[in-house]
C-alpha cells in the first residue's frame, strides 16, 4: 500500500508537503503540488480514510435515513442521492426506520457515533422537533425546517393534491374519495387539505365519509377502497391516492370486482414510482422529482461540510453563520390509462 511517506520519498519533499498538497492546502508551491499530485497517481497512491477519520473526527460516509425501503419511492430517491455522492468520493448508507420514531431516534444517535460527514433524513410522520436540536453534523431534511438552521427540502404537496383532485373533476368524476397513508404524515395532510379545498372551489361538496386513511401500503390501499365501496349509500366513482403504493391496492380490488377502470371508476396515484408506467398498470399520478430531490440533498451536504471546514475554529465553533436552504419543489401531473381523460 503506498503511503504519503513513498511520495515524500519519491518527490524528495517532506511528509507534511505532500500532505497539504494532496489535500489541496494554500500553503504549497503550484508546480510542486502539480508534481505531487501526478506521482501520487503514477503510483496508485490511495488515501486512507481510517486514519483521515481520525484526524478530521469525520469519515467520508454520509446516512440516509428513510422510513421504508420497500417503497420504490424511497429506493429511487436512495439511488439518486447514491450516485450524486459517490461522484464527490462519499459513501453512502441507508438505514429503514419502519415509520418508527424509537428506530429513527436511535439510528440518528448510531450516525453521529460513527462520525458520518452529514445525514440526509425523511423523518417518520410522528417526528418531534427537538429530537434534530443535538445534531451538530451537517443535517438535510425532507419535509419542513426544525429549527432556523437546517437545511430542508420539500414537495408542494397542495399543488398536488389540488392537481390530482382537478384532474378527476375535469374528467366527469362525480364522487371522488381520498384514500391517504397515516393521519399524522404532514405531507399526507397536505394532499388531503387541497383535495377538500379543490372540491369545494369547482362547487362539489366534501363528504367526510369518502375521506379514509391507512398506511402507505398496497394492503391499506385494497383494505379501503373495499370499505369505501361496500360501506356507502352514495359510492365513489374515482378516488385520489396518498401514494402509487395505495393505488395499486386500489386498483387490484377493482379488478377482483370487474370494476372498469378508468370507464367506471378513475384512480390516481402520487410519487410516480417506476413500475406505474408500466403497460399492465399505466397508472395515472403526481410525479415527485427523486432525482432532483436526491442531487439538491447531495449538494446542500456537501456545501454544509465545506462550509464547516473552512469556518470553524479549532474548538469548532463557527467563525461565520451559514444561512439555511429553504427549497420547495414542484410536483407534475402523469395522465395515463387510469383515468377517463388520458390525453
Amino acid at each position: 500500500m503506498i503511503t504519503i511517506k513513498d511520495i515524500a520519498k519519491r518527490a524528495g519533499v517532506s511528509y507534511a508537503t505532500v500532505s497539504r498538497a494532496l489535500n489541496n492546502k494554500a500553503d504549497v508551491n503550484p508546480e510542486t503540488r502539480k508534481m505531487i499530485v501526478e506521482l501520487a497517481e503514477e503510483m496508485g497512491y490511495r488515501p486512507n480514510v481510517i486514519a483521515q477519520s481520525l484526524v478530521t473526527q469525520r469519515t467520508n460516509h454520509i446516512a440516509l435515513i428513510v422510513p421504508d425501503v420497500s417503497n420504490p419511492f424511497f429506493a429511487e430517491l436512495s439511488r439518486s442521492i447514491s450516485e450524486a455522492s459517490n461522484k464527490s468520493g462519499y459513501i453512502v448508507t441507508t438505514c429503514n426506520t419502519g415509520w418508527n420514531t424509537e428506530r429513527e431516534n436511535l439510528m440518528l444517535e448510531h450516525m453521529q457515533s460513527q462520525q458520518v460527514a452529514g445525514i440526509i433524513i425523511k423523518p417518520s410522520a410522528f417526528y418531534k422537533p427537538e429530537t434534530f436540536d443535538s445534531i451538530k453534523i451537517p443535517l438535510v431534511v425532507f419535509w419542513h425546517p426544525y429549527k432556523n438552521e437546517t437545511d430542508f427540502i420539500e414537495m408542494d404537496h397542495s399543488a398536488g393534491g389540488k392537481m390530482a383532485t382537478e384532474h378527476l373533476i375535469e374528467c366527469g368524476y362525480q364522487n371522488i374519495a381520498y384514500i391517504g397513508g397515516d393521519a399524522l404524515s404532514p405531507a399526507n395532510q397536505l394532499r388531503s387539505l387541497a383535495y377538500q379545498q379543490a372540491l369545494q372551489e369547482s362547487d362539489f361538496q366534501v363528504n367526510q365519509d369518502f375521506i379514509i386513511y391507512g398506511g402507505f401500503d398496497l394492503q391499506s390501499g385494497y383494505d379501503r377502497i373495499k370499505m369505501l365501496l361496500e360501506h356507502n349509500s352514495v359510492k365513489p366513482d374515482a378516488v385520489f391516492c396518498g401514494n402509487d403504493y395505495i393505488a395499486l391496492g386500489v386498483l387490484q380490488y377493482l379488478h377482483e370486482q370487474k370494476i372498469r377502470v378508468p370507464e367506471d371508476f378513475g384512480v390516481i396515484g402520487y410519487d410516480d414510482i417506476y413500475f406505474s408506467g408500466l403497460p399492465m398498470i399505466n397508472l395515472t399520478t403526481i410525479a415527485q422529482p427523486r432525482d432532483e430531490m436526491g442531487r439538491t440533498a447531495v449538494e446542500l451536504i456537501l456545501d454544509q461540510i465545506d462550509f464547516m471546514k473552512n469556518n470553524l475554529t479549532e474548538d469548532n465553533s463557527e467563525i461565520n453563520q451559514r444561512k439555511p436552504a429553504r427549497i420547495l419543489l414542484k410536483p407534475t401531473l402523469k395522465t395515463r390509462g387510469t383515468t377517463r381523460c388520458n390525453v
